[in-house]
C-alpha cells in the first residue's frame, strides 16, 4: 500500500494481530554508510486521489530536499482502508489497538515509527479532505499512541484553489499534529489550483526546499497575532464582554487594541498532555463504564423507536 519513489530507503514495520503498536520494533531501520548512525525516518502522508496534484508534489519536493540520508516513505491516505470509529472504546485499554480490521492499525504503526512527518491534504468544500477526518475519528485512543509520537516534527501543506475558500481547513488540519503532541514545522497553505500548478511558481519550490531542509532543525511554526497563540487556530469564537475562545483547543482570552487576541490568562489548552490523557483516558473511559452502568435504562428509553425501521439502502 506505501508508494515508494525509485532510489529512495524505505523502512519495514510488521504489524502482529494481537499485538499492541506501541510493542512492535520497526524492521528494517537502515544505518548510515561508514557509522552506526540510524538514519532518520520520514513518512509523508498524501491525503488526495489525484495522481501528481499539488500535496504530491510538494510532499515530494520538501522529502527530496531534507538533507542527509533518510529512509523515506509515502502513504497515498485514499488507498487505504478507514472505516468509522465504531465507539467500542476497546482501544481506551492500556496495550489496545483498533478492534477493527481495516488499515488503521498498520498507518498507526507508520506514523508511530517515523521520526518526521509531512502531510499534504488539499482544500475541499471550505474544510480539508474529508479522509483526513475519518482518521483523526479513530484516535480516540491517542492515549496509547502519543509517548512514540510526542515532539516529533511535523510538515502540514495544504493546496487550496480559490481565494476565500478556505474556510476551517487550516485549524481543522492541525488537530491531529496537535492530538499527537507533535512539533508543528509549518502549516503552509498554497494557492494552486491545476495538478502539479505550485510548481510553475519558482517561489514555489524554494520555500518547498527550504522546509525540507529545516524539517529537524529548531524552525517551528508560530501563529500569528490574529490566532489562537496555543495552537495556532485562526477561527475564534467571540464571546460576551470582549472575551474570546479558541474553539479547537478551548483557551480563553480576551480582545485587545484592534481585535487583537489576548490569552495571557488561559489556564485551559486541550492539545496540553496533561488534557489529553484527563480528556481520554479519564473522561471517556467514565463514559464507557457509566453506560455499563445504565445500559438497560437506556435500552428501555430506546425501545419505541426500535420498529421505526425507514431505513433506505443502496
Amino acid at each position: 500500500m506505501t508508494h515508494k519513489i525509485p532510489g529512495w530507503t524505505g523502512w519495514g514495520y510488521n504489524y502482529l494481530p494481537g499485538k499492541f503498536l506501541s510493542e512492535i520494533s520497526p524492521t528494517g531501520r537502515h544505518k548510515c554508510k561508514g557509522d552506526n548512525v540510524l538514519m532518520k525516518k520520514v513518512l509523508g502522508i498524501v491525503i488526495s486521489d489525484r495522481r501528481l496534484g499539488n500535496s504530491e508534489v510538494l510532499v515530494k519536493e520538501i522529502m527530496s530536499s531534507i538533507p542527509g540520508e533518510c529512509g523515506r516513505e509515502l502513504i497515498r491516505l485514499t488507498d487505504f482502508k478507514i472505516e468509522p470509529c465504531k465507539a467500542c472504546y476497546r482501544c481506551l485499554q492500556p496495550h489496545q489497538d483498533c478492534a477493527q480490521k481495516d488499515d488503521f492499525n498498520y498507518l498507526m504503526g507508520k506514523i508511530m515509527a517515523a521520526d518526521a512527518l509531512i502531510i499534504g491534504v488539499p482544500v475541499y468544500i471550505l474544510g480539508p479532505h474529508g479522509y483526513y477526518k475519518m482518521l483523526m475519528d479513530r484516535l480516540v485512543g491517542v492515549g496509547n499512541y502519543i509517548e512514540q509520537t510526542r515532539g516529533k516534527p511535523c510538515a502540514l501543506v495544504i493546496p487550496y484553489g480559490t481565494i476565500g475558500w478556505t474556510g476551517y481547513t487550516k485549524a481543522a488540519s492541525m488537530i491531529m499534529p496537535r492530538l499527537l503532541n507533535m512539533k508543528i514545522v509549518d502549516c503552509w497553505q498554497v494557492h494552486a489550483t491545476l495538478p502539479g500548478e505550485s510548481l510553475l511558481d519558482s517561489d514555489n519550490i524554494e520555500y518547498a526546499r527550504k522546509l525540507g531542509q529545516d524539517l529537524f532543525s529548531d524552525r517551528e511554526y508560530i501563529p500569528g497575532n490574529r490566532e489562537c497563540c496555543f495552537c495556532g487556530s485562526d477561527i475564534l469564537r467571540l464571546l460576551a464582554d470582549n472575551r474570546v475562545e479558541c474553539p479547537i483547543c478551548g483557551a480563553k482570552g480576551r480582545l485587545d487594541h484592534d481585535n487583537i487576541p489576548n490569552f495571557t490568562d488561559a489556564d485551559y489548552f486541550r492539545f496540553s498532555a496533561h488534557q489529553v490523557e484527563e480528556h481520554f483516558k479519564g473522561w471517556v473511559k467514565e463514559m464507557k463504564s457509566r453506560f455499563a452502568v445504565e445500559k438497560d435504562k437506556l435500552k428501555e428509553a430506546q425501545k419505541d423507536y426500535r420498529d421505526k425501521d425507514w431505513w433506505i439502502r443502496p
